[in-house]
């Protein structure tokens, strides 16, 4: 039996590098790829891949929030989330909106094709490289907010979107047409992700969006 995959990565020489380790399985395809969020979404609907490899930092929209979307138009479909990131937030809410793998772009070769047989078989791959702390955590339910400033306050999966666009150079009009919004409702979400934030300045904005992984340099 062949199992058909789908690419998404914002990087061309990671999704080629990825191509080629996966041309080296048997009974798997590479039908599609795709360098944002959105892309990843519509081609997962066009091909309802068996497997999804999805990269966390993307443009339009991050890995983390297209995984429901995904799921929604390709139910059938298994993620595997491959990111540079280790941050225990990201394999918790990445778990939670429906992933069924977690590998550090760090990692060897042969465990990709480790974790491709393991969601291939059904069940959850999490690289041996995280805490299993990360994993006794999510199990008990703990730390289920995705992203917290230093003061406690949350953002939401809408706000953390909108920080993304504008960080990576949208203004609020072309947010306001990539989000489907009115461009009076980008900019309430900008005050409040500042205030949330307790942030006075865009710069201050740019800065928490690279630590914490939204936008990448």
């Amino acid at each position: 039996m062949s199992f058909n995959i789908v690419i998404a990565d914002d990087h061309a020489l990671v999704r080629a590098g990825l191509r080629e380790l996966l041309l080296t399985l048997s009974n798997v395809n590479v039908v599609g790829e795709a360098g944002n969020g959105m892309e990843a979404i519509d081609m997962c609907q066009e091909k309802q891949p068996d497997i999804v490899i999805l990269d966390i930092a993307m443009p339009k929209m991050r890995g983390l929030e297209a995984i429901k979307e995904i799921k929604r138009f390709s139910p059938d479909s298994r993620i595997l989330i491959i990111s540079m990131y280790d941050k225990q937030d990201y394999v918790r809410e990445a778990l939670k909106n429906g992933a069924k793998g977690y590998l550090l772009k760090e990692a060897a070769a042969e465990e990709l094709k480790i974790a491709i047989q393991t969601l291939i078989e059904g069940e959850v791959y999490v690289s041996p490289a995280l805490s299993k702390t990360i994993i006794a955590g999510w199990i008990r339910g703990e730390g289920n907010t995705f992203v917290k400033s230093h003061k406690g306050s949350e953002l939401t999966e809408r706000e953390l979107m909108v920080v993304k666009l504008l960080c990576e150079g949208y203004t609020n009009r072309k947010v306001a047409e990539t989000l489907h919004i009115s461009t009076k409702t980008v900019e309430t979400h900008r005050h409040r992700i500042m205030d949330k934030l307790n942030l006075d300045s865009f710069a201050g904005l740019v800065k928490y969006a690279v630590r914490e992984g939204i936008v990448e340099v």
